[in-house]
């Protein structure tokens, strides 16, 4: 927690950011260069790797973390709740209070350390929730996660309903849509508020999606600032102190009408960010990129792309940058096995082997020196999983 505690004193109080000894927030720093090149894969396919259950009985789990200690933080989009209730994306959705954010600690123990998040959910069956989505962590636990959503909820005749209407029928609504910081015993820290930052400026409406619609779903520490991915928005926005949001990059729909849908962001080796790429309705199959965004000025280039549906990114300690794709046919596909990707320093991609029914509707990768680190069954309230995969 001592990690986490300047950030939250600076951000909400005083307005100074981090201290740069944290300023990749959980994800492991780099030196050196990083070449791209969209090239494919080269040798021989290597035998499937180890793969091992770390924890289980999650509901919804996306993306995670560690800790400098080794300490593994999953966001859990949760089950929705009893409402109110609205129509979503998918159909008849409800919310409620069961996000949450699990730890599993060096020795393997299990158990929640915040709970009764802001979340909504598939009316009915509980499944596809939104929530608690994106995770860093400062020093051994300084927790700082995004509760999503609420997107875009409408009423029975057709009316976007707003956060703060949600919030006046139950109170947890108005955790959607912010990046919140997570003290050792629980409490909360509202750092930033994307939400309101959509509603009022909305600047994706000429490039990508006219409507008030806002999710975020990463968050990394940069120095001074916070950065977010922003799916709902299309953009990748940046949270100076005193929750000052501004949008550094806004992501254009495709040349073909889907929208763009930023599902990650993760500071790379030369101190850029790489951003992952779902594409919106219909999912096309092999529209997806990988996007280095720079950081002063938010111009885009692809630094990879023919993916289907990314879903999260993360960077090896040796510059691998590891690509996890939700499902590998497309989400309207007939299978839901996802796939994970590895592009080396050169540009050079592999589709990493793993046994058939490995990658079940994953939501989010982490990488150690010798592992890779997934959590599967991300639409299913209870039946969420993390498994570690060697790379050795």
């Amino acid at each position: 927690m001592r990690a986490l505690k300047p950030v939250v004193a600076l951000f909400v109080v005083v307005g100074v950011m981090a201290p740069s000894a944290f300023a990749h927030g959980g994800r492991d720093g780099h030196r050196g260069g990083w070449r791209h090149h969209d090239h494919g894969g080269g040798g021989s396919p290597s035998p499937a790797p180890a793969v091992k259950l770390i924890a289980k009985g999650l509901f919804s789990p996306r993306h995670l973390a560690f800790g400098s200690r080794g300490d593994l933080f999953i966001a859990e989009a949760g089950s929705g709740g009893a409402g109110p209730c609205f129509n979503g994306g998918e159909g008849p959705a409800c919310m409620g209070n069961s996000g949450a954010v699990t730890k599993v600690d060096r020795w393997g123990r299990q158990s929640r350390i915040v709970s009764g998040l802001a979340s909504y959910a598939n009316q009915g069956t509980n499944e596809n929730a939104i929530g608690p989505h994106g995770i860093t962590v400062l020093g051994d636990d300084g927790v700082i996660i995004t509760n999503g959503g609420p997107t875009e909820p409408k009423d029975a005749a057709g009316a976007t309903i707003l956060r703060e209407t949600l919030a006046k029928q139950n109170p947890v609504a108005d955790l959607f849509g912010r990046v919140l910081a997570i003290s050792r015993r629980g409490k909360l820290a509202r750092l930033a508020d994307i939400w309101d930052f959509e509603r009022d400026n909305n600047p994706d409406a000429l490039l990508g999606n006219p409507a008030i619609d806002s999710n975020p779903v990463d968050v990394a520490v940069d120095g001074f600032r916070l950065v977010v991915a922003d799916a709902g928005g299309n953009a990748i926005d940046v949270v100076k102190p005193f929750n000052r949001v501004s949008a550094l990059s806004i992501f254009a729909n495709l040349p073909s009408g889907p929208q763009a849908v930023p599902t990650s962001v993760v500071i790379g080796p030369d101190h850029q960010y790489y951003v992952s790429q779902l594409t919106g309705f219909p999912f096309i199959p092999g529209a997806a990129s990988i996007y280095r965004v720079d950081p002063r000025t938010g111009a885009q280039t692809v630094v990879a792309s023919g993916f289907t549906n990314l879903m999260d990114l993360a960077f090896g300690r040796d510059g691998t940058l590891y690509a996890l794709s939700i499902d590998a046919d497309g989400l309207l596909g007939g299978s839901s096995e996802g796939a994970i990707f590895a592009i080396d320093r050169r540009g050079n991609r592999r589709q990493i082997t793993l046994p058939a029914g490995t990658l079940p509707f994953p939501g989010g990768i982490a990488a150690t020196n010798d592992a890779l680190y997934v959590s599967i069954n991300g639409g299913s309230p209870g039946d969420g999983q993390v498994i570690r995969i060697s790379l050795r």
